[in-house]
């Protein structure tokens, strides 16, 4: 596999994906808008989630083909760079995928408009680098020889721009599972206080309630 099929592949696929599994579970969760804790739901989110699993492992398995192939065994770097994104794609989305079972309608509403602010910036920022990475290797073809030291030197450039390509798809999928974490820790602990609030209200009322019936007992006995 030349560096030009890998580009390929890094720059559509990896990419790509991070964006698919996230709109896939925010689109799961919005047209169900209605059924927020049935048993129906929960009965959907299995299947989805087994679904989900069968994709990525499908996806996987293309990684695992790249992985085998010789040129990226050229780059220890490249070969840990994928290592690490297809563990975070195992992780992070299931991760996600439990945050936004816990969100409210309104909560998944803002976390969607998040995800589409933050894709914006960071399909703009990986078409630059993809395009600065397919210019780069236009030139090592057009102007050196294969076998060439400006040509081993430039592709080595290249291969540190494809490494930088996948740690930004990998820490993409990080910060969105982040960012729908705090929103669902936020959540648990307005959950929280509003208990604690509760309690304390119910405590107090409670004292001024037997404070109330002491205080009749002791008139009772004076009236006596």
């Amino acid at each position: 596999m030349s560096l030009f099929k890998i580009l390929k592949l890094v720059g559509g696929s990896i990419i790509d994906k991070p964006l698919e599994i996230i709109d896939n579970q925010l689109n799961f969760y919005q047209q169900r808008k209605n059924a927020e804790h049935s048993q129906q739901l929960k009965q959907e989110e299995a299947r989805f989630m087994q679904q989900l699993e069968l994709d990525r492992q499908k996806f996987n398995a293309e990684l695992d083909d790249m992985i085998a192939d010789k040129e990226i065994e050229r780059s220890k770097k490249i070969l840990d760079a994928i290592k690490e994104y297809q563990i975070t794609m195992a992780e992070s989305s299931k991760s996600i995928n439990e945050s936004l079972g816990k969100m409210t309608i309104e909560l998944r509403r803002q976390a969607h408009d998040l995800m589409e602010e933050k894709k914006q910036i960071y399909q703009k920022m990986q078409k630059e680098a993809t395009n600065n990475a397919m210019e780069q290797l236009k030139i090592i073809r057009s102007e050196f020889p294969e076998g060439s030291m400006e040509y081993q030197i430039m592709g080595e450039a290249v291969r540190a721009q494809l490494v930088g390509i996948v740690e930004s798809s990998n820490s993409f999928m990080k910060m969105i599972d982040a960012d729908f974490a705090k929103m669902t820790d936020n959540l648990d602990m307005i959950s929280r206080n509003a208990a604690e609030n509760t309690n304390q209200y119910i405590s107090m009322a409670l004292g001024n309630l037997m404070s109330k019936q002491l205080r009749g007992g002791n008139d009772t006995k004076l009236l006596k």
